[in-house]
């Protein structure tokens, strides 16, 4: 990634445990519990996904100080668990030539990811790619064109996030294919570069939605339930586990497949939200 005027410092070093706001206790305790048990055999990713990083912003938001000094942790410790772009990571994992690794990525195209997360992922040369709903571009509170353009250019990997962020699985198939397939197009139209890469809005999804992103020329896709990249693992349907405003140990706990027991509760979750008559359960 080449340097950007809006690089950022680090508040904290990537050491102080002061770093992150409290989180859910038992969610930071079963998070740190699960890391420090063996990971599966064979190859095993974590994705992990963001939204905000921001001062505000919601539950999901990320402090900037904290998303440094996260950014910070994942650079000393990249020896032991490397920091892969996704493509790389399938790649990777079909190939056996990784153990365990990490991915980053993030949701929405939220102005304050060019504000705040370029930055550190330029000073520290972290791979991430960025899903964006290209027609909410340049609206109040998304990245403009042009900051997602200068985002590309650092090195940041650009996926489609279909066009107006709805629920795919209430669209027709006319709807679902424009919001799907035209995503790609307005991306590809304003970067002159491919984009094969896609996240389901809300991690909203189900056969149907996924057999158009598929036919759509996506080579990945990537939901909202927890879980890791496998060699077994539909490449359409990829885990992820979002990162929260950690203390810097759950966050690593978290970087190391800590997530992955909430498993159970997002099949439930998945169950629930399919029982006729009951409206769909609302992820960030």
């Amino acid at each position: 990634m080449s340097p950007n005027p809006s690089r950022g410092t680090l508040a904290q070093g990537a050491g102080d445990d002061s770093v992150g706001r409290a989180v859910r206790p038992s969610l930071a305790a079963l998070t740190r519990a699960r890391a420090r048990l063996p990971v599966p055999r064979g190859p095993a990713v974590t994705v992990l996904g963001y939204h905000r990083v921001d001062l505000d912003g919601g539950g999901l938001a990320v402090r900037p100080a904290t998303f440094a000094a996260q950014m910070e942790a994942l650079d000393a410790g990249r020896d032991r668990l490397p920091v892969l772009g996704l493509a790389e990571a399938v790649g990777a994992v079909h190939g056996g030539t990784v153990r365990q690794a990490v991915v980053l990525t993030f949701d929405d195209a939220w102005a304050d990811n060019y504000t705040h997360a370029l930055g550190p992922l330029v000073d520290h040369a972290l791979p991430a790619t960025l899903y964006a709903p290209s027609r909410l571009l340049s609206t109040p509170g998304y990245l403009s064109v042009d900051q997602l353009r200068e985002m590309s250019a650092a090195g940041v990997a650009i996926g489609a996030h279909t066009r107006t962020h709805p629920d795919l699985r209430r669209c027709t198939d006319r709807e679902l294919l424009d919001e799907i397939r035209g995503s790609r197009d307005d991306l590809e139209d304003l970067l002159q570069q491919p984009v094969d890469s896609f996240a389901y809005p809300t991690g909203h999804h189900d056969d149907r939605v996924v057999a158009v992103v598929a036919a759509a020329g996506y080579r990945t896709a990537v939901t909202t339930r927890r879980g890791w990249l496998r060699p077994a693992t539909y490449v359409h349907r990829i885990p992820r586990s979002f990162v929260e405003d950690f203390d810097l140990r759950t966050f690593v706990a978290t970087a190391r497949g800590g997530m992955t027991v909430l498993r159970v509760v997002d099949q439930i979750k998945n169950v629930a939200a399919r029982t006729p008559g009951r409206a769909p359960s609302r992820q960030a």
